[in-house]
């Protein structure tokens, strides 16, 4: 097989990978983003409005952060890095998905789509404990790692 057609048979499933990582993030931002809407909606208690504004808030987070990886917007990478930098590193973002896993199922149960609350803590849950149970069981996968640096030069692109 010549060269090139070797490079594009390679490269073909790898950005196939990527756009379906990123496709699935993309469908648990947009759940969380739903289940933060119908929480304000059906808020019977300020509490529970100040909880959707929460999962509001860390879904834009995320949001922001991987955008990051797509496209790096300098002002708002050193931002996201000099206010939330455990984003930068696996085990943070691990911890982080944790979190928000445990925020989104303990949502009461007057949120009238259960299922989504499930559906939604169970992925951020899974993708979350997955990535420590690679941080800490094969840390040589992670030792190349290098965060989203727009903004910082490249004295910051280190691993993290």
């Amino acid at each position: 097989m010549p060269r090139g057609q070797a490079t594009t048979a390679v490269a073909k499933p790898i950005v196939s990978n990527v756009c379906c990582l990123y496709l699935q993030l993309a469908f648990r931002v947009a759940m969380m983003c739903c289940l933060g809407v119908f929480g304000i909606m059906e808020a019977s208690e300020l509490a529970e409005i100040f909880v959707s504004i929460y999962m509001l808030c860390f879904s834009v987070l995320l949001v922001l952060y991987e955008a990051m990886w797509w496209y790096s917007v300098d002002a708002v990478n050193r931002n996201l890095r000099t206010n939330f930098g455990f984003l930068y590193g696996v085990k943070g973002k691990a911890m982080y998905l944790i979190f928000i896993a445990f925020l989104v199922i303990g949502l009461k149960d007057d949120v009238s789509v259960t299922f989504l609350r499930y559906m939604t803590g169970g992925c951020f849950l899974g993708t979350g404990v997955l990535m420590l149970f690679v941080a800490f069981s094969k840390p040589e996968l992670i030792e190349t790692y290098k965060a989203p640096s727009g903004g910082f030069g490249q004295e910051i692109n280190e691993p993290v």
